[in-house]
């Protein structure tokens, strides 16, 4: 039987509630600069919320390799969290697939397509990091000096809120989750290693995206019975 460390759990747990609050803070001060014509750093807090939400996610992440009996590297972890990069990549699991993804994944190339999404990711890390920076510092470029009220305009500021607004929502899920952990430890150990053996299982070829579907499908029911019977 695996042996879970709860209190580092925990700790993640509660370290994920304080970084959660700080970027719905960041939401809220950008809603602010933007009410105040402010858009272009209006985007770049939006862009440093949604970077918060992601180490959300990356604790997550952590938390379920305890769940399944791992070592986390703490300092590891901490320089992983300082990393714009490290946040980005992880908030690009988020993005559409693009057409050499979904092409790949159509003719079942499980490699071509996860090489599509490492370039996904590149290019998300370099687009959002450029917002962000954009919306912070004047440049020098082509023998001018830019504002970034000349570069950031009122409909990036926009689309940057909506697309926060999303990661707000799924990071307050993450946050049940962890709540999960806590309160049902080992439930939530058995299925992260099916999960896990599944993924691998489908890395290899082995298994379809369908059968992760259905297992997640017939998880959802139970829990969901489950919480109704409570009620």
């Amino acid at each position: 039987m695996t042996v879970i460390d709860l209190e580092r759990i925990r700790k993640f747990s509660d370290g994920a509630k304080v970084i959660f609050e700080n970027a719905e803070a960041l939401y809220n001060e950008a809603q602010t600069l933007g009410q105040a014509g402010s858009f272009a750093r209006a985007a770049s807090l939006h862009q440093i919320s949604m970077e918060e939400c992601a180490k959300i996610d990356i604790l997550g992440v952590h938390a379920t390799s305890i769940l399944m009996g791992a070592q986390v590297d703490e300092g590891r972890l901490a320089k992983s969290l300082r990393k714009h990069e490290v946040k980005n990549f992880a908030n690009a699991y988020y993005a559409e697939p693009n057409a050499e993804e979904k092409s790949a994944r159509g003719r079942g190339d499980t490699k071509a397509a996860s090489e599509a999404f490492e370039k996904l990711q590149q290019n998300y890390h370099r687009d959002f990091n450029a917002i962000k920076n954009a919306g912070l510092y004047v440049e020098f470029e082509g023998g001018k000096f830019i504002s970034p009220r000349d570069v950031v305009p009122e409909e990036a500021a926009a689309a940057m809120m909506y697309i926060n607004a999303e990661f707000l929502r799924r990071a307050s899920l993450f946050i049940r989750l962890f709540e999960r952990m806590l309160t049902e430890p080992d439930k939530q150990s058995e299925f992260a290693k099916r999960f896990a053996k599944l993924m691998e299982e489908l890395r290899q070829g082995c298994a379809s995206p369908d059968a992760i579907g259905e297992y997640l499908a017939a998880e959802i029911k139970v829990e969901a019975k489950a919480r109704s019977r409570e009620k």
